[in-house]
């Protein structure tokens, strides 16, 4: 029998008494929370790993309930450690229960991509991806081979959930996997894509930065203005389709404004999430990787690869605009962008720029849609035209789903929703 289907489809469970043994904090994920991990090898040599959790912690009637395909961000952060324990998953990064985690109702698959990121590896440099469309094609390959591992989720409603890096991602990929459903090569019940702190638009989230540190108190004048001429020049260098300039005054600009001191970027009012973090990366390796069959243990996990990272910096400001349009457009999946307020990477007011500079048939009449609350107190507002909907969500930084938990249900819940 073959030993590698055997761990790729095994799912993941450890006695009381192997838990006494090694005193693991995290046993009580693996008694609570069904789940299943393995490796695609999506081209020689380069190994994606996903980690599936099953809907309320038990694979018995999962296929009933939503399939949610988390794409983290970076380019470079692992979805197997931020999304999982820091976002959304069913333990915190204090191995605590999480009430708000996604997997209550809903399957959620998380990807360690592009290769390289988190337990992914590759065999040789060669092998990183360079472009978007690399990792995009990387990511369609494992979605295809999942769907063929996992057929009881075919009929399944499926949605891609993509945050940052992976919000710019999605309208890509969002367009393989529609374009190989039709063409019969995937077999998903695909129905809808969500976008958080989207780096969809660069240029406009780039322009938005200076004003909104400086409007928040982040910043004092006198470098508001000298990073304010950076930031413009940066702008006239992209809309020259001028990366390489571009590319190199972005550097400039985040070494300037991190001159006057730490910047959380993520959220300009709460503390560095970094020292959680280098914790995180203790936790994963120390009680998380021993209980991963098939894991390399002596590769050391990190939250972040700066080379999967360094390796996509030529493409780090590459607009993927075009390819939402062509959804909107073209298809019925039902598409949500979000934002929070608070959100440095992508500030709400360069997101609301983008999402209503899009060409597509309904843009006219979005542009005039009115905004309607989000459930709760002081959540934000949303609004809605055929199938995309945007959502102003107060009280959250780039990580939405951690720091405005409610807000972010609701999102949840309209786009997979039949109305």
């Amino acid at each position: 029998m073959n030993l590698l289907l055997i761990w790729m489809t095994t799912i993941l469970c450890v006695t009381a008494d192997f838990a006494d043994e090694v005193n693991n904090p995290y046993i009580s994920l693996y008694h609570d929370w069904e789940s299943t991990h393995g490796f695609i090898e999506v081209r020689p040599g380069a190994h994606i790993f996903y980690w599936l959790f099953y809907a309320d912690g038990t694979k018995v009637v999962a296929t009933r309930k939503p399939l949610v395909i988390w794409i983290q961000g970076g380019p470079g952060f692992a979805a197997s450690g931020l999304g999982n324990f820091a976002e959304l998953g069913p333990y915190n990064m204090d191995m605590q229960p999480r009430n708000h985690t996604w997997v209550k109702g809903r399957n959620v698959l998380f990807i360690d991509h592009p290769v390289g990121t988190g337990f992914s590896y590759v065999t040789n440099s060669s092998q990183y991806v360079k472009t978007d469309r690399e990792m995009a094609m990387d990511l369609s390959k494992v979605i295809k081979v999942f769907y063929r591992r996992h057929r009881e989720f075919r009929k399944t409603p499926a949605y891609l959930f993509g945050q940052s890096y992976g919000g710019k991602i999605c309208p890509r990929l969002g367009l393989y996997l529609h374009t190989a459903i039709e063409k019969k090569s995937l077999k998903m019940n695909f129905k809808g894509i969500g976008i958080g702190g989207g780096w969809v638009d660069p240029k406009e989230s780039t322009a938005m930065h200076t004003q909104f540190l400086y409007f928040t108190g982040a910043i004092d004048r006198d470098l508001y203005l000298t990073s304010t001429k950076i930031s413009k020049k940066l702008v006239r260098s992209l809309e020259r389709h001028d990366f390489f300039t571009a590319d190199a005054l972005d550097s400039l600009l985040f070494t300037q404004l991190n001159d006057e001191g730490f910047i959380n970027f993520n959220n300009v009012y709460a503390p560095s999430p970094y020292p959680a973090l280098e914790e995180l990366n203790t936790k994963v390796n120390d009680y998380i990787k021993p209980m991963l069959i098939g894991v390399n243990k002596t590769r050391q996990w990190q939250y972040l690869s700066t080379t999967a990272y360094q390796y996509l910096k030529e493409n780090f400001l590459v607009s993927s605009t075009s390819f939402l349009e062509t959804l909107l457009n073209k298809t019925k999946l039902k598409i949500a962008v979000y934002n929070g307020n608070l959100d440095v990477v992508t500030p709400l007011a360069g997101a609301c720029n983008w999402v209503h500079k899009l060409k597509w048939s309904g843009a006219s009449e979005f542009a005039k849609a009115k905004r309607h609350p989000i459930r709760g107190k002081g959540n934000g507002y949303y609004k809605v035209t055929k199938n995309l909907s945007f959502w102003w969500i107060f009280g959250a930084g780039h990580w939405v789903p951690e720091e405005n938990p409610e807000a972010m249900e609701h999102v949840l819940q309209y786009v997979m929703s039949e109305d």
